[in-house]
């Protein structure tokens, strides 16, 4: 046999093999031949023109209508009585509008006269959420997408702020991240180089190919008439056919919110499709400690698997009560009452307790309040005969925990590294308690000693030590990560900033431009560039890379800042750098540096009344902020009001005792 026929043998060996494992066996669950990577997404529309009575009724359920634009939606909110909502730990108002097809937000500040000092108005490009329970408002900006600040709330028909913003309002900034979008939405590419910027048109909803995988090699099938062995179409999958854990992970994607999921290296919520075990693409990580009296939008998987009926049936899925392709506002309760029946027989049950139209869900799966998301009315799914402990929700607290943490993978597999990684997000993210970091820093220097090659541990063994303060050890870390992967984005961005902490400027431009090579459109690395020529003398293409950021994205109050520092005091153009920084305060009443360098250049045309009333503005937004105590001072000195001068310098020194010259100036002014 000659090389040829050889070759020509194995490979259809290798074909009969492949059609053989996909095949439905009688001892076995089927595989479905669409899980290949080589298989493509088709779209809604592939699915529609051939069922498409199950089409339209999917798109009345909250999957189907979990995204869609803001610009024309139906309208289920009140605008007309709302009540504007108030921050009180930044002091702003905010209201929403609806205006000739399209959806606003105001934000706010009144001063003690009742006169608007401060006003944001920003257009929502898209709305998340079916409105079954809240809806939320997205801005999208050169394919950056973020949250506004206002939610409104249908179960209880009022606007508030929106969920996470009770503890920390990010305003209009707040990124959009890839699993966010997943779950709400059809497949989104993100742009890996950054975290809420997204490729392309976003699609409307969460499509059928999220649950029965791509359905490219289906439509050819079906077009070209292929038959369908043993009554089982492998082409593409159908949940009901799946193993069993296999068949929980397809709703599992979304319904187990954990406190913080880790993809494997090179995977990301895309990675996913039907017929795969969760457990293979990332580790979901909880709290060890669980309160039972509290549940979470997003844990309904969670929750069913601590009740009863799933432990012991040993079957028990999501699609045993639901029809993902039917609203739950479109089922009765009839529908769910028959399911309990299955296995609880109408002669088991308690004849004095159990009538024959009883709600099984209403006693057993307690409705109430959730612990991440305010003014919902959400079922929790842990079935249960006598509820013990009363459904407690603390809307305002969210998810963020007060107290150190403890991480446990949900899925039985042993994931040191993953746990390790889960640690520092968990500090960057949720709670800054530095025991996390000292737990990921143990589990790292116990698995990464012989595996220099596992750059996404290096690189969050590199951020622990980076978010600790020891930059000797995050930059050993880095490097180790770069000479193993030259080209990691994250890595040589973070080297930019550990550069220029060590005012080795001419190391971090080298490390910024190494990522614009790899992303030129990511402006916070233009703004970090933009930064350290201007330390090195650079003036101009300090200029360049700070326009290029707010080219990019025009509300980025860092780059803003920046520019009209450099207009200002470098390059004499008062006037732009004026706008720039007036501009930053538009977006950011509370932008500390800003109301500093405003301060300054009214000093500098001898409008000292302007430049106290952002000095004075500058200390309230960050009172730890030291220089507008110096400007403040010097104000006062000016204007010979000496007892204001030292008593802002006492405060500066109560803040910064080894402060020399603010004590030397202070004891100038009282000799």
């Amino acid at each position: 046999m000659n090389k040829k026929h050889l070759y020509l043998f194995i490979s259809l060996g290798i074909l009969i093999l492949g059609v053989w494992h996909l095949a439905p066996h009688k001892d076995r669950e089927p595989v479905f031949a669409n899980l290949l990577l080589t298989v493509n997404y088709v779209g809604d529309e592939e699915c529609a023109a051939c069922h498409p009575d199950i089409y339209n009724s999917y798109q009345r359920t909250g999957m189907g209508r979990s995204f869609y634009p803001a610009s024309g939606s139906s309208v289920i909110e009140d605008y007309v009585s709302m009540v504007k909502v108030y921050d009180k730990h930044k002091n702003l108002f905010y209201t929403a509008s609806w205006d000739d097809g399209e959806h606003a937000q105001t934000e706010f500040r009144l001063n003690d006269e009742g006169d608007r000092i401060h006003e944001l108005t920003k257009k929502a490009d898209h709305i998340i959420g079916s409105g079954n329970h809240n809806r939320s408002y997205l801005s999208e900006t050169n394919g950056f997408v973020t949250q506004l600040p206002l939610t409104w709330y249908n179960d209880k028909q009022k606007w508030d702020l929106s969920p996470g913003y009770h503890t920390t309002n990010m305003r209009f900034s707040r990124p959009i991240i890839e699993e966010c979008m997943h779950c709400h939405n059809s497949f989104s590419p993100v742009i890996s180089t950054t975290q809420d910027r997204f490729e392309g048109d976003l699609p409307h909803g969460i499509g059928c190919e999220r649950c029965h995988g791509p359905g490219g090699l289906h439509v050819s099938q079906r077009m070209d008439n292929v038959p369908i062995p043993d009554g089982v179409d492998i082409s593409i999958v159908n949940p009901k056919h799946l193993p069993f854990q296999e068949q929980l992970d397809v709703c599992q994607q979304c319904h187990l919110q954990g406190e913080i999921s880790i993809f494997r290296h090179g995977y990301n919520s895309a990675s996913f499709r039907p017929g795969m075990q969760l457990a293979s693409i990332k580790s979901i990580f909880m709290n060890s400690v669980q309160d039972s009296s509290q549940f979470r939008i997003a844990s309904h998987a969670e929750r069913l698997t601590r009740s009863a009926c799933f432990k012991e049936s040993n079957a028990m899925t999501c699609i045993t009560c639901h029809n993902p392709h039917v609203s739950v506002n479109e089922t009765n309760d009839d529908h769910f009452n028959q399911t309990c029946l299955l296995c609880h027989s109408k002669q088991s049950l308690s004849k004095n307790i159990h009538e024959s139209n009883n709600n099984c869900v209403k006693c057993h799966m307690v409705q109430g309040g959730t612990s991440d998301i305010p003014h919902v009315n959400f079922t929790d799914h842990k079935i249960q005969i006598h509820y013990k402990d009363p459904i407690r929700s603390n809307p305002a607290e969210m998810v963020r925990s007060r107290k150190t943490v403890e991480l446990k993978n949900y899925f039985p597999i042993d994931d040191p590294l993953g746990l390790a990684i889960a640690y520092v997000k968990y500090y960057e993210s949720r709670h800054q308690d530095r025991a996390y970091l000292f737990n990921a820093l143990e589990i790292f220097n116990d698995h990464l000693k012989h595996q220099n090659t596992d750059v996404f541990g290096w690189y969050y063994f590199g951020r622990a030590y980076q978010l600790l303060g020891d930059n000797f050890k995050a930059e050993d870390a880095f490097l180790t990560l770069l000479d193993n992967d030259s080209d990691h984005y994250l890595a040589n961005g973070q080297m930019g900033l550990i550069s220029m902490e060590k005012d080795d400027f001419t190391a971090a431009i080298t490390f910024y431009k190494k990522c614009i090579q790899i992303d030129k459109n990511d402006p916070l690395i233009w703004n970090n560039l933009g930064r350290s020529l201007l330390f090195s003398g650079d003036k101009q293409n300090a200029l360049h890379a700070f326009s290029t950021a707010l080219s990019i994205n025009p509300h980025y109050t860092s780059a803003l800042n920046n520019r009209g520092e450099l207009l200002l005091y470098h390059l004499n153009d008062w006037e732009a750098g004026e706008t720039d920084l007036l501009t930053c305060l538009q977006n950011d009443p509370d932008h500390v540096l800003a109301l500093h360098n405003l301060s300054n250049a009214a000093i500098l045309v001898n409008d000292l009344e302007l430049a106290e009333n952002y000095a004075v503005r500058a200390m309230q937004a960050d009172r730890f902020f030291l220089p507008p105590y110096g400007t403040l001072s010097t104000i006062y000195q000016k204007t010979g009001r000496l007892d204001e001068a030292r008593s802002v310098l006492s405060e500066m020194l109560a803040i910064d005792p080894d402060n020399w010259d603010a004590r030397k100036i202070l004891d100038s002014l009282l000799d």
